[in-house]
This record gives C-alpha cells, structure tokens and sequence, in this order.
C-alpha cells in the first residue's frame, strides 16, 4: 500500500499560515484596536462602556490556512462591557455603526463591509481581511451583535475551549477570560501548540485546502473544525487518519439528516439549516468521492499513482512532483525534492 504520509506533511507546510503573514495579521488587528481605543468617544450613549478585544477562531487554534487566492482573515472580537438588559441597550446596528465610524478612513483599507455578524475591513496592500464580530456585556456570557436576527447569546472562547479539549491541548478557558492573570501560561501554551501541531489540527487545514480547492458551495471553516472535532479518527499516518475521519464523517452527517450541530452556545444550532437540498447534495456528494480517491490512494501500490487520486481533491499545492514512481513502500518520500514545489494537475 502507498504510504503518502509525508507528502501531506509537506502539504500542510505549504497551506499553513507562515509565522510572516500571522505576524502581519496581529500588527494590523493591533492598529485596529489603537484607532477603535482612540475614537471610542464618537460611539454614542456608550460613554459608560469599556472596550475589550479578543482574537478567536481558526487564527487561535491554529487551524487557519492560506487560501489559494491568499484572501485570509482574522476574527478580532469587540466586546462592550456593560450592564444594560437588552431592551435598554441600543440596537445592534448602532453597535456596527459606531464600530465603523471608530474605526474612520484609511488609505490602507480597501472598503469597509457592514455583514450581518459583524464589520469586515478588508486592506489594499496584503490580501486578507480583519472581521469584527461584535458582542455586549461580560466575556463569560456575551451576546453577538447580529443585525437581523438581534442579540444572540455566543461564546467564542468555549468553542476554542471545546476544539482544544478535543485536541488535548491543555487550553483553559481562563488564557483569555482573564488574560492579565494568565499571560505567562497563555504565551506558554501558544508556544507549545506551534511546536506539536496536533494532528487533528493538520486534518482540519486538510479539510479547509479541500474546501478552498473546490470553492463553490463549500462549508466554511467553523463546519469543517466541527466536523473534524466531533469525528476525528487518530493514526499514526496523516493519510489514513483523513480518511478514517471522512468515513465517520459522512456516517454523521447520514445518521443525523445531514446536520452540523453548534457544540457552544448557541447550543446545537444547525449549521447547515439555512443550506438548500442541493447544496447539501453537493457537499455530500464531494465527500463521497473524496472518501473514494482516498481509499483507492492508500490501497494503491504505487505512491506516484496514489498521489494523484489526493491532489484531485487539493489541487496543484498537494505534492505529486515529490512522490516515487515505485512500488517499494518501504521509502516512498522523494528527500531530495525542493519543498513547496508543485506538482503538475492530477490525472
């Protein structure tokens, strides 16, 4: 059988966020947060209020990648500390307005977007975006600003809690709730997670390449971190760990009527609630043929062979330009190859 192990160990060495590209995300958002802090004052009726920011997602976790098209974001949280019910705060669209107004013109921006969960700043000079989720009262039980559907109860530092237990990471929720206390052990555990690179993290960034590749009508990233999450299969190989982990996907998804359940508050809401019979179709449809290529790639004998049935699925970045033409298992990894080289299309 063709071990192709260390080919998607290259694999994730190229679609990872290189260590240049956080840096750059983290000296923006931290610009963002120096304007929004300055310009607090010209939000109205919040004059009471205290300015928070929390980073969240796929950026913390680790699990962010670089899009094919280089369009990467980061998710910074803008909490307003305060102590008003609902019906006394204002509404959450004055909350997006005054965002924006705080965070004024600059020449580095290319727009400004207004969506309904949150303000997006997109910049001229790098490809990426900054989304700005934002949310009222304390970090323990916020509630998201959503400009359609109002104040809903959401929790981001407990879905990174909950993906880092699934990880075994040893994240507390505390790193972030109360980071003035736990600074010291938050850049620890920060440390740590780069240096090991959990697998399942690795199995997500496969997921999220497989997605990038396809486009279309894909599941965005918090799907595919819940899918993997929730139906992780563990192997020694990167290879047969993705597709013991697609199988058990797919017998999730059709054991439960095709439903992407929220583990943290919102508990349980169905993520693919809004998607239409054929988008659904569509996405099981992709993971039925992925599931295929890959059980044909890691039954094959021959690795050149086997890696083309997985580069159909991720595209020129997974690479077959460093895989054997042999059926010798025992050493099949091209050590002399140059990393990051791309291979020519699948066949």
């Amino acid at each position: 059988m063709a071990n192709c192990n260390e080919l998607f160990k290259i694999y994730n060495s190229t679609i990872k966020l290189k260590e240049e590209k956080r840096v750059i995300l983290k000296s923006v958002r931290n610009a963002l947060r120096e304007k929004m802090n300055s310009r607090f004052n010209l939000i109205r009726n919040l004059d009471n209020h205290k300015l928070e920011f929390q980073s969240q997602g796929s950026f913390i976790m680790d699990t962010i990648i670089t899009p094919i098209d280089d369009d990467y974001d980061l998710d910074d949280g803008v909490y307003f500390i305060g102590a008003l019910s609902k019906e006394k705060r204002p509404m959450p669209q004055e909350f997006h307005d005054g965002v924006i107004l705080a965070i004024g013109e600059d020449e580095n921006y290319a727009e400004i977007i207004d969506k309904e969960t949150c303000v997006r700043v997109r910049y001229v000079k790098e490809k990426f975006h900054i989304d700005l989720p934002i949310y009222y009262a304390s970090k323990v039980n916020p509630e998201l600003a959503h400009t359609k559907e109002g104040w809903i109860l959401s929790n981001p530092i407990k879905f990174i809690a909950w993906f880092e237990q699934k990880v075994g990471s040893g994240f507390k929720e505390q790193f972030l709730s109360e980071k003035k206390m736990f600074s010291q052990e938050y850049r620890v555990w920060l440390d740590d997670i780069r240096k090991k690179d959990a697998q399942l993290r690795r199995i997500v960034r496969y997921l999220k390449g497989w997605a990038d590749n396809l486009r279309g009508e894909m599941p965005p990233g918090i799907v595919m971190t819940i899918l993997a999450g929730e139906n992780y299969v563990p192997n020694e190989r990167d290879d047969i760990a993705l597709k013991d982990t697609l199988i058990k996907i797919k017998n999730y998804l059709d054991s439960n009527n095709c439903k992407c359940l929220r583990p943290t508050p919102p508990i349980n809401e169905d993520l693919f609630e809004n998607y239409s019979q054929s988008k659904k179709q569509y996405f099981l449809d992709r993971l039925k043929t992925f599931i295929e290529s890959g059980e044909q790639a890691i039954n094959h004998p021959n690795q050149k062979d086997a890696c083309y049935k997985w580069q159909k699925h991720f595209g020129d970045r997974f690479p077959c330009s460093m895989a054997k033409d042999t059926i010798d298992d025992s050493n099949t990894y091209e050590n002399k190859a140059i990393i990051g080289a791309t291979a020519k299309s699948a066949k």
